[in-house]
């Protein structure tokens, strides 16, 4: 049993792993959290006495959390995560980028998750506190990616540089009656418009394809989209698990403390 771990620019999710089939748990937002009581109450019950025998990380927190979720992990498993990082290639697929290491780790883990679950070409858009669309060709090559503001973070845009602006919530429609539902239809026609664009744009560089929204907004955008998508919230996680095959397969398991 393994756990699998993605921590994004404001949530940490997680998922078992028992031997491909992932269980989900309740996702957290850790931004102001003391992470040790926060792992505790989740992971504890969850995992309901079960210690996993490795732990493996996608982390695009820098070194606010790591340490940390260590430290909880050789107190409570006795291991220490292995944190995944970008490299030029993972099997078939290709990095695109000149320097694959600065290539997001979370952009990277769900894109191998993709390539490891669908064939051809893919678009790989994962949508949250920022929104990532990378473009795979059908022989793996990562032809490059684009990156805009999530749904939300617009929105607090919207709050910080106008006067009294700010709402979280509103009805995403065309047309509204009201200033919140103003910034909901906004931002949220903003959005989903730039993603349609750029699927079809990367229909005229590779033909046809499978694009896949995963992140925290996937589900807007499976709704208001024109192209057809395939919603996989648990694809980083996925890509994570891809890796720990791979290390595990080469001898690298969890690490002692």
């Amino acid at each position: 049993m393994r756990l699998l771990v993605d921590i994004g620019n404001s949530r940490m999710k997680s998922a078992v792993d028992h031997g491909g089939q992932l269980e989900p748990l309740t996702p957290f937002a850790w931004k102001g959290a003391f992470l040790h009581d926060t792992l505790s109450e989740h992971w504890l019950a969850a995992l309901d006495g079960r210690h996993p025998d490795s732990v493996h990380v996608s982390n695009v927190a820098g070194d606010r959390l790591l340490p940390n979720l260590t430290a909880w992990c050789c107190e409570h498993f006795g291991i220490r995560p292995v944190a995944m990082r970008s490299t030029a290639h993972f099997g078939t697929l290709i990095n695109g980028y000149a320097e694959p290491d600065t290539f997001g780790v979370d952009r990277w883990a769900a894109m191998i998750g993709a390539r490891a679950h669908h064939d051809g070409a893919l678009c790989v858009i994962d949508s949250g506190t920022a929104t990532t669309v990378d473009l795979i060709d059908a022989s793996g090559v990562h032809r490059g990616g684009a990156i805009l503001p999530g749904i939300y973070t617009m929105r607090r845009s919207l709050g910080r540089y106008t006067a009294a602006l700010f709402a979280a919530d509103g009805e995403i429609s065309p047309f509204s009656d009201n200033t919140a539902g103003g910034i909901a239809g906004g931002t949220g026609y903003a959005s989903v418009g730039a993603i349609d664009r750029l699927v079809d744009e990367a229909r005229e560089v590779v033909g046809d394809l499978t694009a896949i929204v995963t992140g925290g907004e996937s589900m807007i955008l499976q709704m208001m989209m024109n192209n057809e998508v395939v919603r996989d919230p648990l694809l980083v996680l996925r890509g994570v698990a891809e890796v720990a095959n791979r290390a595990e397969g080469e001898d690298e398991p969890g690490l002692p403390c």
